[in-house]
């Protein structure tokens, strides 16, 4: 689709399908609210290489074939932008017209964009700001109540919407995330959980999806925002600790959980007694061993019963 990419691009694309790159920076985009380029018969794509944001623009006037196309082109340009090594993979964001998402407004210091007719006649509905000659007094006190009602309400509205430093500083967030993944555990290690900065906790997910009757599983790091417990304790992990040398600081700290399979839990049955095991170790050779355990079992029962087993493997 594209020869160059850049960090900051904006695509028009047409009903006939045909889509080309507008010549206009991210400086020249954001005057004027947008409006310039955001108008209501158009269906744009806004790359935001930067958030990794691939933003999907549908005009309130744009015909559903061009949104339809549009969504479609957004689709193959994330694609090849995964495929360039200077890139990350993009997030696409549909932007509707009249109802834009807090974060696209945020991010280009936009309000609210009016809907336009045609090239450049917006649909703005003014307030007279004249005063009648004869108002009353009472008319007076209640427009200045009304008028702080609605500065109030502006004002929580705007407290509300996630600044351009929060943004960055997410977008930060994962960058380490990124970097702490590429490296490899130790041997017979794996990752239980990533704690990247002050107080964001990442745990693995696996996410299940059934496609034309096949199934699909990918695994991915979620931040963890909630908590069964006040007090964690950490049996049988590892800590690595990643630091930034030219910054002089922790970025991040891995919890690593140690994996016992079968090989390396006899090999280790020499040097380590078996009431120093956990009873999820236990319970995991036995499971590994296809060894029965009866729901009456407790931590003695199930030493008793990996010695009896193992004592026979010799």
């Amino acid at each position: 689709m594209l020869e160059t990419y850049t960090d900051f691009m904006i695509f028009e694309v047409k009903d006939n399908g045909e889509h080309s790159k507008l010549d206009i920076s991210e400086e020249g985009f954001c005057q004027n609210n947008g409006n310039n380029v955001l108008q209501s018969l158009k269906a744009l794509i806004i790359v935001k290489e930067e958030l990794r944001r691939i933003y999907l623009w549908k005009g309130n006037s744009s015909s559903v074939r061009r949104k339809f196309i549009a969504s479609r082109v957004a689709s193959e340009l994330q694609r090849e932008l995964m495929n360039s090594s200077s890139f990350h993979r993009c997030k696409i964001v549909s932007v509707d017209q009249g109802d834009e998402p807090k974060e696209f407004l945020t991010t280009f210091g936009f309000q609210k964009v009016p809907i336009v007719i045609g090239n450049d006649v917006p649909i703005i509905h003014h307030t007279a700001n004249i005063e009648e000659p004869l108002q009353s007094e009472s008319k007076h006190v209640q427009n200045r109540q009304v008028k702080y009602k609605e500065n109030k309400e502006l004002s929580n509205h705007t407290k509300n919407i996630p600044s351009y430093e929060n943004l960055k500083k997410t977008q930060k967030t994962h960058e380490i995330l990124e970097k702490v993944l590429r490296t490899k555990p130790p041997d017979n290690y794996t990752r239980k959980n990533i704690l990247v900065g002050n107080n964001i906790l990442y745990g693995e997910v696996i996410k299940k999806a059934d496609v034309f009757n096949n199934r699909f599983e990918e695994k991915g790091w979620e931040v963890i925002s909630s908590f069964p417990i006040e007090i964690v304790e950490i049996e049988e992990s590892r800590l690595h600790i990643h630091i930034n040398k030219e910054l002089g600081k922790i970025e991040a700290i891995e919890i690593l959980e140690k994996t016992h399979t079968y090989e390396n839990l006899i090999e280790e049955q020499n040097n380590v007694e078996f009431e120093k095991w956990t009873v999820k170790q236990l319970k995991q050779f036995c499971r590994e061993n296809n060894l029965k355990i009866l729901s009456s079992y407790r931590k003695a029962d199930l030493i008793r019963l990996v010695v009896n087993f193992t004592s026979l493997q010799k």
